[in-house]
C-alpha cells in the first residue's frame, strides 16, 4: 500500500490517499458493491487523514462548500484507485467495446489508454446525430436525492416528495419514453423556493457546472414573441439564428427547463409546449426535430397567491371587510387555503388539454418561523463560506438571525428579501472593513445586533513567540 498526498483546493488542505493493491480493491468491491453508503465507505477506506485534517477543514465550512469539497476528495479516491468506481467500469463495458473492458473491475489497466479510449468514445458521441440518452443515476445517488433536496430547500418537504415520486418512474424506466422525464407546475407564493428547487434538481441530476435552461415568460407577453422560442420563419430576419429555446436544448439535451412566471406569457405560447409535453419533440424554424425527452420541465406560477394574501391580511367579510394596506405579516395561511386558491386559479387560467399533460401540480407552502431561522442560518453560512476562501471567519449571535428574519422575511414576500438584507447590512460593512483596514488571514469578525443596529468587531490573530530554553 502506497500513500499519495494531494492538495485539494476546494478543501484548502492536503489529503493523503491510499493506493491499494488490486486484490484489496477486488475484495472491497465484492463486499460493498450493494451498500447504500458506498461513497462514504470508499472515503473511509481510502482517505488516510479523513478523521483528522479533512474533518477539521470540513467543520469550518458551509454545507454547500463541504459537499463540493467531499466531491473533490471522492474524485481523488477514484483517480488513484479507478477499480473502485463501479459505474465507471460498467459504463465503459456497456457503452463501447465490451470485449475489451468486460472484466475491468480489479484489473490494473494503463490509465492513459483508458483516457484515450474515453476521448474517442466522447468524440464519437458528439459527432453522432442520434438523440442522446440520459445517463441513469446509480442507485446510491438517486436514493440520496431526497436528502439533498430537503437539506437545500427549506420548508417544502411535501413538494419535494411529490417531485421525487414522479421521478421514480423514470429511474425505474416505467415512464413513457416519448415524453419528457417530468413535467411539473410549481405553484405558490413568491420567495418560497420554487426556482431554488429547480436549480437544486438540475445541479444534482445533471451538471453542477452548467446552468439550467430558463425561459422568462415576461419576455413573451405578445403573440408574435412566441416565434423567438423556435426561431423566425424562413425569409424573416434572424431565421439563421434559430430559436432561443431549441438552440439551448440542441447543445444540452439533458437539463432542467424552467418556464418562469407562466401567467405573464401570452396564451398562444402554450400551443408550442403542448407537443413538447405530450411527445417530447418539437420542430424548429429550420425544420429540425428537437428532442426534449431527456429534460425535466418545470413551470412556476403565483396564480392564486393574491387571493391567499387577501385572506391573511384582511379581517371581516362583506361590507364589514377591512384590508390592512401594510402588506407585511408573519401569519402563515392554512395549507388547505393555499391549495384551494392555487387550483382554482390554475384551472381558470390554463386550458384542460395543457393541465392534462402535466405530471403533477406541486403546491408550495408558505414559510413558518422555523423555516425562516434555517434560511437565515444558510445566508450566514454563505458569508462564512466567502470569508473562508480569504482565510477569514465570522462569529455571530442569535440576535443577528432574529434581525435578518425580521427585516428580510414575511409571509407575503417570502424569503427572497433576506438576500438583499444580507448584502446591504452585513456584507457591505464587512467589505468596507476589509478594503479600508489591514485584515490578515486568521482574523475573526464578531457580529451582533444591539439597539436596532448591527455591530461589527474583529480580532486579528496574535503572534506567539516560541519558548527557547
Amino acid at each position: 500500500m502506497n500513500i499519495y498526498q494531494i492538495f485539494i483546493p476546494e478543501l484548502g488542505t492536503n489529503v493523503k490517499f491510499k493506493v491499494l493493491p488490486v486484490k484489496d480493491l477486488e475484495d472491497f468491491v465484492k463486499k460493498n458493491k450493494a451498500a447504500k453508503d458506498l461513497r462514504k465507505r470508499i472515503l473511509q477506506f481510502i482517505v488516510y487523514n479523513l478523521t483528522t485534517d479533512v474533518a477539521a477543514a470540513l467543520a469550518s465550512m458551509s454545507r454547500d462548500a463541504a459537499e463540493r469539497a467531499l466531491e473533490a476528495v471522492y474524485a481523488g479516491c477514484i483517480m488513484l484507485n479507478p477499480g473502485l468506481d463501479i459505474d465507471y467500469w460498467l459504463n465503459i463495458a456497456y457503452s463501447t467495446n465490451p470485449a475489451k473492458f468486460s472484466d475491468g473491475i480489479g484489473k490494473d489497466y494503463n490509465i492513459d489508454q483508458i483516457k484515450k479510449f474515453l476521448r474517442q468514445a466522447e468524440n464519437k458521441s458528439k459527432n453522432s446525430s442520434a438523440p442522446s440518452k440520459i445517463k441513469k443515476l446509480n442507485k446510491q445517488k438517486f436514493l440520496g436525492l431526497e436528502q439533498y433536496l430537503k437539506s437545500n430547500v427549506i420548508g417544502q418537504d411535501e413538494a419535494i416528495d411529490e417531485v421525487i415520486s414522479a421521478l421514480f418512474r423514470s429511474q425505474a424506466e416505467l415512464n413513457d419514453p416519448n415524453r419528457p422525464l417530468g413535467v411539473f407546475l410549481f405553484a405558490g407564493s413568491s420567495g418560497v423556493g420554487k426556482t431554488h428547487l429547480a436549480n437544486a434538481l438540475h445541479k444534482y441530476l445533471f451538471d453542477s457546472n452548467s446552468s439550467m435552461v430558463r425561459i422568462d415568460c415576461g419576455e413573451y407577453q405578445h403573440k408574435h414573441e412566441n416565434q423567438k422560442l423556435l426561431g423566425s420563419p424562413p425569409g424573416y430576419i434572424g431565421h439563421d439564428d434559430g430559436g432561443q429555446l431549441t438552440n439551448q436544448i440542441k447543445k444540452n439535451p439533458n437539463t432542467v427547463v424552467l418556464i418562469d412566471e407562466v401567467e405573464k406569457a401570452h396564451a398562444d405560447i402554450w400551443n408550442t409546449f403542448l407537443r413538447i409535453f405530450d411527445e417530447g419533440m418539437v420542430t424548429d424554424s429550420k425544420g429540425e426535430s428537437v428532442n426534449f425527452r431527456n429534460c425535466i420541465i418545470i413551470l412556476t406560477t403565483n396564480l392564486g397567491n393574491d387571493k391567499t394574501v387577501d385572506h391573511i391580511i384582511s379581517t371581516g367579510a362583506g361590507f364589514t371587510r377591512n384590508v390592512v394596506f401594510k402588506r407585511e405579516t408573519k401569519e402563515v395561511p392554512p395549507r388547505s387555503v393555499v391549495q384551494r386558491n392555487a387550483h382554482e386559479a390554475i384551472n381558470k387560467y390554463f386550458k384542460v388539454e395543457l393541465i392534462n399533460r402535466l405530471d403533477k401540480i406541486v403546491i408550495f407552502n408558505h414559510l413558518n418561523y422555523e423555516n425562516c431561522q434555517k434560511i437565515a442560518e444558510m445566508e450566514m453560512s454563505l458569508i462564512a463560506d466567502k470569508l473562508s476562501r480569504k482565510g477569514l471567519s465570522i462569529a455571530y449571535t442569535d440576535n443577528v438571525i432574529n434581525a435578518l428574519i425580521d427585516k428580510g422575511i414575511d409571509t407575503v414576500k417570502g424569503a427572497r428579501g433576506i438576500s438583499q438584507v444580507r448584502r446591504d447590512v452585513i456584507e457591505t460593512p464587512l467589505a468596507k472593513t476589509i478594503v479600508n483596514s489591514s485584515i490578515p488571514k486568521g482574523t475573526i469578525f464578531y457580529i451582533d445586533y444591539l439597539n436596532n443596529s448591527f455591530t461589527f468587531d474583529f480580532q486579528k490573530p496574535t503572534k506567539r513567540k516560541a519558548n527557547i530554553e
